[in-house]
């Protein structure tokens, strides 16, 4: 069976165990998460030279406690709203019956939506109260039914919420043997490869819930008091609501505005109060997102926010709600396993934040499809963060070698080739455009085949050679390597480039004939190639060849020419150089 379907029906069989066993797997994931939010506070109570286990019991405390507080809090606040809930929509229904002016047809539309909703929403409240003292009893219930239907309506809730107490309480009291079991369990072979699993998935959950926990309690109380200075009733309900809201990736904070907006919609006669509510949740997210976030996370958590998104629709379909708050930690998880598990880096590629394609894979891509635009806007990022040499050695030559392999192997024609020499050409043409004017006479020779990849490096070293001064003069080999070829007249430097994997026999021929006419000329060879064991065995053989020099890179051929211009103008100039100092 071929990997990507193995691949497809571990990921079926895997979903199918984590819905079926749902009851002993989400209790103990949320166990494990509340934990990694805990460790931090009680790592600070450990620095402080307290037995563990208080600091687990002071963690445990401060943690319930707070918890208890801010929930009373918000169940009398909820308990207010669901007695005053028909008040509200009959105001909500008479703003918008005030605000159908006209005979608006937008108007007319919204009011009978908010009259069905209204209606229904008053119907429901109005049988809430008919059926509140009305008490339905089976007339033959026996005591072992009573005792089932007071387990399934009490004891159920609670006795998760206890197990995932103990849980929690276990795990930060034993996480040393905890991870010492795990290391042994998968081997003392593997352990480095677990300690870094284990170091790194802790670091970055751990990390992003405790920061997580803390920015949303602070957007929270802030939500709170400008909602309290808006004049929304409720104010602590809606904090308390978008701090935990905001747990859902990029949506929560949306949804939490909801319902806040519309309050202040139904109670307020003008428009002011719904649009300061809704621009406070919008300005307070967008400081948390962009300025706050980055700060405190650096990276991030190193996972795409499309994998967050996806992630966050399959934990809600096997878990539920508790998923949906589940599923940036299990993802982070999920993107460290893809890391630096080989059978695993399919998940990594698809979940993590960093770049997948290389940017020379990226610029070429773009090419063959024949977006030249996004081709052009890739190269100038990089030429303004690597600078001239630095594109050229790290994107635009390795586009160009790997396009010629392709045309070699059949993969591309010769009009796609074209296509990318000619953007590529455009590309340094812009460069030397902005580089200053080299001096009169040239000093430097390249040489170079006329190859697809040695004619567009040839270009290249010759903007490189000129934006730092030296004129240059350009010669191409267009027969090949023949006894019979002529010899150009070198110059006192002659630069001889070979980056197509053939051309590098053209390359040791011109040193061998050219050191054996002019010994004195100094020889440097550009021979990038992008397999580094090939560079060595190159540099190898272009030195036996004759070479003076040999570098497999624009900035390092760059480097050497400093040292051999220097070099040169510290000595007399020697008989026939045309080199100028």
């Amino acid at each position: 069976m071929n990997g990507p379907w193995v691949s497809l029906l571990a990921v079926v069989l895997l979903t199918a165990a984590l819905w079926a066993a749902r009851a002993v797997l989400l209790p103990l994931a949320l166990g494990v998460v509340l934990a990694f939010t805990l460790t931090p506070l009680v790592r600070i109570f450990d620095r402080l030279h307290l037995p563990r286990p208080a600091s687990v019991a002071l963690t445990m405390l401060l943690a319930l406690g707070s918890v208890a507080g801010i929930g009373y809090v918000i169940a009398e606040q909820f308990t207010d709203l669901s007695a005053q809930v028909t008040r509200y929509t009959t105001s909500m229904r008479q703003k918008i019956a005030d605000l159908q002016d006209g005979g608006s047809s937008t108007f007319r539309q919204l009011s009978r939506t908010v009259d069905r909703v209204t209606e229904q929403l008053d119907g429901n409240a109005a049988d809430l109260r008919a059926a509140q003292p009305v008490r339905v009893i089976p007339s033959r219930l026996t005591p072992v039914e009573r005792l089932h239907q007071i387990a399934t309506a009490v004891f159920e809730p609670v006795a998760s919420a206890v197990i995932v107490l103990v849980l929690v309480a276990f795990m930060l009291t034993q996480r040393e043997d905890l991870r010492d079991r795990l290391i042994r369990l998968s081997g003392t072979g593997n352990v480095t490869l677990t300690t870094r699993l284990i170091d790194e998935a802790a670091q970055r959950v751990s990390r992003f819930l405790a920061a997580q926990t803390l920015i949303n309690i602070c957007l929270g109380a802030l939500v709170a008091g400008g909602l309290y200075w808006i004049g929304v009733p409720y104010a602590a309900m809606w904090g308390g609501a978008a701090a935990v809201m905001r747990f859902v990736p990029y949506v929560g904070t949306l949804l939490s505005a909801l319902l806040p907006a519309t309050m202040a919609f139904a109670i307020f006669p003008g428009w002011t109060e719904t649009l300061q509510t809704l621009g406070l949740f919008l300005l307070l997210d967008f400081v948390a997102g962009y300025f706050v976030e980055p700060l405190v996370f650096g990276r991030r958590i190193g996972v795409s926010s499309f994998a967050l998104l996806v992630s966050a629709l399959y934990w809600i379909w096997i878990w539920g709600p508790v998923g949906l708050l589940l599923s940036t930690p299990l993802t982070v998880c999920i993107a460290v396993l893809g890391r630096h598990v080989r059978s695993l880096r399919f998940l990594g590629i698809l979940f993590t934040d960093q770049p997948v394609l290389e940017p020379h894979v990226r610029y070429y891509q773009r090419l063959l499809a024949r977006d030249e635009d996004e081709a052009n806007v890739l190269a100038n990022r990089q030429l303004l963060e690597r600078g001239a040499a630095g594109v050229m050695d790290e994107v635009l030559i390795p586009a160009v070698q790997l396009a010629e392999l392709h045309l070699t192997q059949g993969e591309i024609s010769a009009e796609d080739i074209e296509f990318v020499l000619e953007a590529t050409s455009e590309i340094v043409t812009q460069v030397r455009g902005k580089q200053p004017p080299a001096k009169a006479d040239p000093d430097i020779l390249l040489l170079g085949s006329r190859s697809a990849a040695d004619r567009a490096v040839l270009e290249m070293f010759s903007v490189a050679v000129e934006a730092v001064g030296q004129p240059v003069m350009l010669e191409e080999d267009g027969t090949g390597a023949t006894s019979s070829q002529r010899i150009p007249q070198p110059t006192a430097l002659t630069c001889i480039v070979a980056a197509s994997p053939g051309s590098g026999a053209v390359a040791r021929n011109w040193c061998r004939r050219i050191r054996s006419a002019h010994p004195e000329v100094k020889l440097l060879v550009l021979r990038p190639l992008p397999e580094a064991a090939d560079a060595v065995h190159a540099v190898e053989r272009m030195r036996e060849a004759g070479a003076d020099h040999v570098v497999v890179s624009i900035g390092e051929a760059l480097r050497q020419l400093e040292e051999i211009l220097s070099e040169s103008a510290t000595r007399p100039p020697a008989p026939r150089s045309r080199l100028a100092n």
